[in-house]
């Protein structure tokens, strides 16, 4: 997620880091540029009041400038606007073709929004670039979103350290609990690919509310039938 003033935070800044470093291996592995095609995935998701005030408490008087009067809001711009802007300050070579997510709200319309960009190309390989703390269910997820297509996945970790003690003790607990509830959600977002549903009904099953929210690991596990 943004900062609420639209900033890149840290774990964020590394991912981009991995992904643009990634860019100039296969560039140069192939000798060609356009031998990759790199998908940034994010919309604007508004940090929760439990995360901002971590950040208050971690961060000096500038992030704090930022999230005064903002514990609601979402950011000025999508998570993958974001990303490309800051790429492109890394050294990612203009040249690289890039494709833009700036929808999704959750992991599993990450995958879901990335399948459908990725699909008409004809890619026969996916490389996911996340942080370590939250790979396991990136991977996972994007497996299930792309079951059935021929496409193979492989991973590359980007740094974890700049999460806080505190941000750490969270996701300790948040990405076992949205674990044990991805085959739900997943089946959710599964029906929604087949037409079932649309994507804001997929959505309002998927946060149990109208508003998109950081507490879906509070919640009970959906039925995904209903």
């Amino acid at each position: 997620k943004l900062l609420p003033g639209g900033g890149v935070p840290p774990i964020l800044d590394a991912r981009v880091e991995a992904a643009v470093k990634l860019c100039s291996t296969l560039a140069t592995e192939t000798s060609s540029v356009s031998s990759a095609v790199l998908v940034l995935s994010g919309g604007k998701v508004p940090q929760s009041a439990d995360e901002l005030a971590r950040l208050e408490e971690s961060s000096g008087s500038v992030a704090l400038g930022e999230v005064q009067g903002r514990s609601s809001a979402a950011p000025p711009t999508s998570e993958a606007e974001a990303m490309h802007r800051l790429a492109l300050e890394k050294g990612l070579d203009p040249k690289v073709e890039v494709l833009l997510d700036a929808d999704s709200v959750n992991t599993l319309e990450n995958a879901v929004l990335v399948r459908r960009l990725v699909e008409p190309r004809h890619l026969t390989r996916l490389v996911l670039v996340n942080s370590s703390f939250h790979m396991p269910r990136t991977k996972q997820t994007f497996e299930l979103v792309f079951e059935g297509a021929d496409v193979s996945i492989s991973c590359v970790e980007s740094s974890d350290e700049a999460l806080t003690e505190a941000e750490r003790e969270r996701e300790d607990v948040v990405e076992p609990a949205m674990l044990a509830r991805l085959p739900a959600h997943a089946r959710i977002y599964r029906r929604h690919l087949a037409g079932e549903l649309t994507l804001e009904e997929a959505r309002r099953r998927f946060f149990q509310r109208d508003e998109v929210h950081s507490d879906v690991w509070l919640l009970p596990i959906p039925d995904p039938e209903v």
